[in-house]
């Protein structure tokens, strides 16, 4: 039919008019066909629906499990963060004790070095103290004596007890005591002749001597001013 210009419903009529049973037979033919031209049209295009709700039903699962991996990652990367945080804070208080470290391991070095430079005094200021112990009998001896008997003397006199009586039958007994002795030195020192001094005491040696004898004296001391 599909083949030759046929009018399908002046066809119908006319089978119907010549046979209705031919004209049924001719009605469902045509149908047939119809059905047919339908089918091959919509078969190929349901079967295109199935094949992508099945790959959209695929995509669906993949994209469902690639959520669930970037679920996982996500907490991951977050403990790998807070992790490293901590680590970071760690390597930090490190690093700080580190400098503090090398500042403290500095310091030393430079102490050590310094030191070092002030072995040679410190050996001879030794030696120095184990030579003055052994001459603080006789020098103790002569401070005493200073304390006790020098105050009514002027300065000469003093100098002529100290050096040419006392110290002399010091050394005529074998006593050790300094060649070199000062009262200055052995009874008081420079910080407290500057306090004298700030208060009105001249710094002659007799009044520093006379400062001594009042300030070291068991009793109290007879000095007399020139």
């Amino acid at each position: 039919m599909k083949d030759y210009s046929v009018d399908i419903e002046g066809l119908k009529e006319l089978m119907i008019v010549k046979s209705k049973a031919a004209g049924g037979l001719f009605v469902w033919a045509v149908s047939t066909d119809t059905c047919y031209d339908i089918f091959k049209d919509v078969e190929p295009k349901r079967k295109k629906a199935e094949s992508m709700r099945a790959q959209l039903n695929q995509a669906n699962k993949e994209l469902a499990e690639t959520e669930a991996s970037l679920a996982e990652l996500n907490s991951s990367l977050a403990v790998l963060n807070a992790e490293k945080k901590v680590k970071a804070d760690e390597l930090q208080y490190l690093e700080d004790q580190s400098n503090i470290m090398t500042r403290k391991l500095n310091s030393a070095s430079k102490l050590i070095t310094g030191l070092g430079s002030e072995q040679v005094r410190w050996s001879a200021d030794m030696e120095k103290f184990k030579i003055d112990k052994v001459k603080l009998v006789g020098d103790c001896l002569t401070a005493s004596s200073f304390l006790s008997y020098s105050g009514p003397f002027n300065f000469v006199l003093r100098q002529k007890m100290i050096f040419e009586h006392w110290k002399k039958d010091l050394q005529a007994k074998e006593i050790p005591n300094s060649e070199i002795f000062k009262l200055e030195t052995f009874l008081t020192n420079e910080v407290e002749v500057s306090r004298w001094a700030s208060e009105g005491l001249p710094s002659d040696e007799l009044s520093i001597q006379n400062g001594i004898l009042t300030n070291f004296s068991s009793r109290w001391p007879l000095c007399i001013d020139p």
